[in-house]
């Protein structure tokens, strides 16, 4: 086809263009949340900072904050000092994984480190009587916080972020189901953009691992599968949201849909007894030995089958966690040359640096989101068709 030279040429700028405005828009979201994990999560220690004289140094020394919990309570250091350091305390595994972790509000970003904490977060008000919150079980003693629990009715933030991901989602695909029924022509970006999912996970994710007689079937729950988590993974890229994915309940429960689907599609296939005796490969070993072997192999089997679905959900789990704690590093080396003359330094090297790996979890994103869906369908696959 012709392509004409002067349209080729202006396509090249506007290519530019759409980068830097890119580029700048990272830049942009890390300047602009930077301050919402410098700050800390529990925000009461930025305002005994201004209220505290001994907490504030202007003379480069190091400045001391009290030990927190996640929560916000003050919490007695292990060694008995009342205070940590800058360095400690922003680069603490408490301070850094609070910001990975589901609340019951959302944090607002703030450039003054004395703001106020109830000016900066937003609690979700309780629309449940049932918001129990005893512990399921204690930490050992000495140690602050819960170990495990509580399971309550509220609402926490990753719950409305999960909700607000359904509605996106559902009305992307309502809109994109009422243009496909007119029978024209894709026209538009968006419109485009769509379909171009859709026939890519078609024709390369559910063909390929389901076949081409069963796939119709299942491309409604991969689809859905893949753009609910894409949506939910890319939240984590703008301020005052979060990563519901970086949260080992979210991924567990849709390593356990993809699992109850496997195994209702085998039973129904090949019936409850036909379904769990298809787990043993035909060997063709005959006598006592060939039955000890088909029960071993059966056992490993049975057992893959329950640790590839764990496994499943730890992965996603894991990448999307990991890279949002990287971040929480890069941006916690801020807080923890506040004051020192090694800041000139350190800050456009983390604000680099955080920019670098705000692109590679965007593209994390998309691979995290396209990965579940492929093995799921290939779990899918295998049940449907277990030779």
């Amino acid at each position: 086809m012709h392509r004409d030279p002067k349209n080729h040429r202006d396509a090249e700028p506007s290519r530019t263009r759409f980068w830097m405005l890119t580029l700048l828009a990272v830049v942009g979201l890390v300047l602009f949340s930077w301050r919402g994990v410098v700050g800390g999560t529990p925000l009461q220690d930025n305002h005994a900072r201004d209220t505290n004289p001994q907490a504030t140094s202007k003379s480069g020394e190091k400045n001391h904050l009290p030990a927190v919990d996640a929560k916000g309570h003050a919490v007695e250091p292990h060694d008995g000092h009342a205070h940590v350091s800058d360095y400690d305390y922003f680069l603490g595994s408490d301070h850094l994984i609070s910001h990975t972790q589901d609340m019951p509000y959302f944090e607002l970003p703030s450039m003054r480190l004395n703001a106020e904490d109830k000016a900066r977060k937003i609690w979700i008000p309780r629309l449940s009587p049932w918001t129990e919150e005893a512990p399921l079980m204690k930490q050992p003693a000495g140690r602050a916080g819960e170990f495990l629990g509580p399971v309550t009715f509220q609402p926490t933030k990753f719950i409305l972020l999960q909700l607000l991901a359904a509605v996106l989602v559902g009305g992307t695909f309502i809109w994109l189901a009422r243009k496909i029924a007119t029978d024209e022509p894709p026209r538009g970006r968006r419109w485009n953009l769509l379909e171009a999912f859709v026939v890519y996970l078609r024709d390369e994710v559910a063909k390929p691992a389901i076949g081409v007689h069963d796939y119709k079937a299942f491309m409604p729950f991969l689809l859905t599968l893949f753009f609910f988590i894409l949506t939910m993974n890319l939240m984590g890229m703008f301020p005052l949201l979060g990563t519901p994915t970086g949260n080992i309940s979210v991924t567990t429960a849709l390593a356990l849909s993809v699992f109850a689907l496997v195994l209702f599609v085998g039973m129904k296939r090949l019936g409850v007894v036909g379904f769990w005796k298809a787990q043993v490969p035909h060997l063709g070993v005959k006598g006592p030995f060939g039955v000890v072997l088909n029960v071993g192999i059966w056992c490993i089997e049975v057992f893959g089958l329950f640790i590839k679905h764990m496994v499943l959900a730890v992965r996603l789990f894991a990448n999307m966690f990991a890279g949002h704690l990287v971040l929480a590093v890069f941006v916690g080396f801020i807080g923890a040359t506040l004051g020192s003359l090694v800041a000139w330094i350190v800050w456009p090297a983390a604000i680099g640096g955080s920019v670098a790996i705000s692109l590679l979890e965007l593209l994390v994103a998309f691979i995290q989101a396209y990965v579940f869906t492929f093995l799921a369908a290939l779990f899918i696959g295998a049940a449907v068709h277990p030779h």
